[in-house]
């Protein structure tokens, strides 16, 4: 399945007292990671879609299961595919690895939406095009798939 991803480094400013990532850090590199995914991949970026066509994108829901602490300087590879694709949202199912370590999966629901009215609207042709690009199975599909 086709997802797209980003090397991040841990650096200082992501890591808590105790030495490990401080968790909101996950929540400003997943938003990254839309960022690029919107910018390189889908040819649409943030300040193309927000300040010229007055359009957003914005989180409507975001669920994370953190499995192993990262730390300073790990190498994470931040991943995401398109597990939905409706008429004014996706969901997105996200990942970080360090190497074979997973340090954190979700999902997260966006919604395409114009600033002017703050209302949701459908994704443009050309834009919902390249999202089905990095369309993978859905949650029940791949959860089918395991038991085959």
């Amino acid at each position: 399945m086709p997802s797209f991803k980003n090397d991040v480094q841990v650096r200082f400013a992501h890591v808590d007292a105790a030495g490990i990532m401080f968790y909101p850090r996950y929540f400003g590199l997943i938003n990254d990671l839309v960022e690029d995914w919107f910018a390189q991949a889908l040819d649409a970026s943030f300040r193309q879609l927000h300040l010229v066509e007055r359009r957003a994108v914005p989180t409507a829901h975001i669920e994370v299961d953190f499995h192993t602490p990262s730390k300073l300087e790990d190498q994470l590879v931040f991943s995401l595919f398109v597990e939905r694709l409706g008429s004014s949202s996706c969901t997105l199912r996200i990942a970080a690895h360090c190497g074979a370590e997973a340090r954190l999966s979700g999902k997260l629901i966006l919604v395409h939406m114009d600033m002017e009215t703050g209302k949701s609207q459908p994704w443009p042709d050309d834009l919902r095009a390249a999202m089905t690009q990095w369309q993978g199975p859905s949650s029940s599909e791949a959860s089918q798939g395991d038991n085959a």
